[in-house]
């Protein structure tokens, strides 16, 4: 029988045997593991000022029809579901053993917020948390939020970029939660209340209010392939001619070509019109009217995230570099 089907297994020796479900375990770590992907599901759900503990009770009230307190297995695991939490049944089956303290299939759900509520705080309202290793990235909401981007063509990231960093005032290159939330309203992206507190949450690593939105662009980009990397190595190269590692912006428009342009191709720009563009990308990191490496690169990695073959990304930089 294939490991995939474990819970069916189990579910088979259970009633071939006449087996308690209660008697089903797993070791420590996977216990814990368990625990961490929950609470980081449940931190993802926690809204503002809110802590692990609320949102935790509020999903199991939510199944608990009879309303005691309590909840049986069937509930238990459809609240790990409406969290997000696809755990095998023999999985959460362990997890509802763990925490069902009288050993009477019913599990006390305040006792058990309660143990996220102090998770979240660290033990202590007073000290930041500290999170393991095992935080799963908002796929849905990063993929939403790219989507919205792509659409508007190879400048879409840098231009969200382009938007956090003239709201960030003090230079320290990070956003509170309103700073963030407006920053994506203005830039087109419409998410529910739920989805921001999911993707803010996810990114304010130490809990502290506040997000970089380096790591976030990061994010949504991804890392060029080796393919798209030699190529953007290979235009800096022939554009630095003295091999200092810096390109001065004047020296880009001598040699930048705009015809490869879709909106060039499709009438909607001229040429002019892409390369004053284009020219207003760069110069990001320090203003002093040069081009350095890392400054390239990331331009590149944000049209990189916007192409999806290589083959047209190698088109790209051929074209526009004379490669």
């Amino acid at each position: 029988m294939p490991a995939e089907r474990e819970a069916y297994f189990v579910d088979l020796i259970l009633k071939t045997w006449g087996i308690s479900p209660k008697s089903v375990q797993v070791a420590g770590d996977t216990s814990e593991t368990l625990e961490t992907i929950l609470f980081e599901k449940i931190r993802q759900r926690t809204h503002g000022a809110d802590d692990e503990g609320k949102t935790a009770k509020k999903y199991f009230k939510h199944f608990d029809l009879e309303g005691y307190g309590t909840i049986r297995f069937p509930e238990f695991k459809k609240a790990l579901e409406a969290m997000g939490c696809a755990f095998k049944e023999n999985d959460a089956r362990s997890l509802f053993n763990k925490y069902d303290k009288s050993g009477d299939g019913k599990l006390d759900y305040e006792e058990f917020s309660a143990f996220f509520a102090l998770k979240g705080s660290g033990n202590n309202p007073n000290v930041n948390p500290s999170f393991g290793i095992k935080r799963e990235p908002p796929n849905q909401v990063l993929d939403k939020i790219l989507a919205t981007l792509k659409s508007r063509g190879m400048n879409g990231i840098r231009g969200l970029g382009i938007q956090f960093r003239r709201m960030d005032n003090n230079g320290d290159r990070k956003m509170d939660r309103t700073e963030f939330m407006w920053g994506l309203k203005e830039n087109g992206h419409t998410l529910s209340p739920s989805e921001f507190e999911r993707i803010f949450k996810y990114f304010d690593k130490n809990n502290d209010g506040k997000i970089s939105f380096d790591e976030f662009l990061s994010s949504i980009r991804g890392k060029m392939n080796s393919r798209r990397s030699a190529l953007v190595a290979q235009a800096f190269r022939k554009l630095d001619k003295t091999a200092d590692g810096v390109v001065k912006v004047e020296d880009l428009l001598g040699v930048y070509d705009g015809s490869f342009h879709p909106k060039f191709k499709s009438g909607e720009m001229t040429q002019k019109d892409i390369l004053g563009e284009f020219l207003a990308q760069w110069d990001t990191l320090k203003k002093d009217g040069c081009v350095s490496l890392q400054e390239f690169e990331e331009y590149y990695s944000d049209v990189s995230a916007s192409i999806d073959e290589d083959d047209y990304f190698e088109q790209v930089m051929r074209t526009a570099w004379q490669l």
